[in-house]
């Protein structure tokens, strides 16, 4: 167990999120396993962490918007998800650190939630359709993309023929658009998401921007404007009550122009 635990500590992040998602697979059915032997009631662990894009379940259960991803519907999903990933960030990403690659990973996951959410939220055609989301498509969509937009011109051998990187990842992208109307309309929404957050990162990876960075801008914002609105509005009451005590002459030059300034803001 300690060396098997030990391994699994220095392995680079892709190969430790690809024994996560095959552990998280495999417990459920186990429990369920042992569960059907011993004549107990069997019960879906996934409902607890998918993604359903209810804004009140979100509200209830904001995890979800990260925990849907470790869980997929069968082997084949899971298999192809784990394939995709191992072979891209291997052969591909090699370059790319650990921190970089969560990023790309995980932000992914949330891009992709999001878009399903919002999706199930605007478009009439889901007004009353019921799908929760889960798998880990949205997160290898953008790491996918990253590689394909990243090294574009890079290419890869598909046995039959050689096709650019670039090539590659469009295909994949419009495989999912052209789906939406046939088969998992959310999974396929999800996995623009992903692929969206992969083309961003690629063309920003140099200055390491996120989209969500403009959330927290705004937090910011809102944390520390005030503060600084109510540090500006004590000085300004302490300088008039000096001038009404002793004169405007009583004032220093930094006072003066502390004044003249916050009287001409809007």
């Amino acid at each position: 167990m300690e060396l098997g635990f030990r391994y699994f500590l220095n392995q680079p992040f892709f190969k430790k999120i690809i024994i996560i998602n095959i552990i998280v697979f495999l417990l459920p059915l186990v429990v369920n396993t042992f569960l059907f032997l011993f004549n107990l009631k069997q019960f879906s662990l996934i409902n607890y962490f998918d993604l359903h894009p209810g804004i009140g379940d979100i509200i209830r259960s904001p995890w979800t918007l990260i925990s849907y991803s470790f869980f997929h519907i069968d082997f084949f999903h899971i298999f192809w998800n784990m394939l995709i990933l191992f072979i891209v960030c291997k052969y591909f990403l090699n370059f790319l650190t650990n921190k970089k690659l969560i990023e790309i990973y995980f932000y992914g996951v949330l891009m992709g939630g999001l878009f399903f959410v919002i999706s199930y939220n605007i478009f009439p055609v889901f007004k009353n359709a019921f799908s929760p989301l889960i798998g880990s498509s949205a997160a290898v969509y953008a790491v996918l993309i990253f590689a394909c937009s990243y090294t574009p011109n890079t290419r890869v051998n598909l046995i039959f023929f050689d096709i650019k990187l670039k090539y590659l990842g469009l295909f994949y992208v419009l495989l999912s658009l052209i789906q939406i109307p046939f088969s998992n309309a959310g999974g396929n929404i999800a996995h623009l998401g992903g692929a969206f957050y992969g083309f961003y990162y690629a063309k920003n990876f140099n200055s390491s921007n996120s989209p969500f960075d403009f959330i927290f801008k705004l937090i910011n914002n809102f944390k520390s404007k005030p503060k600084e609105n109510r540090d500006n509005q004590k000085k300004i009451d302490n300088i008039l009550d000096k001038i009404s005590k002793s004169g405007y002459e009583s004032l220093s030059k930094s006072e003066k122009d502390f004044l003249f300034k916050n009287s001409n803001n809007d």
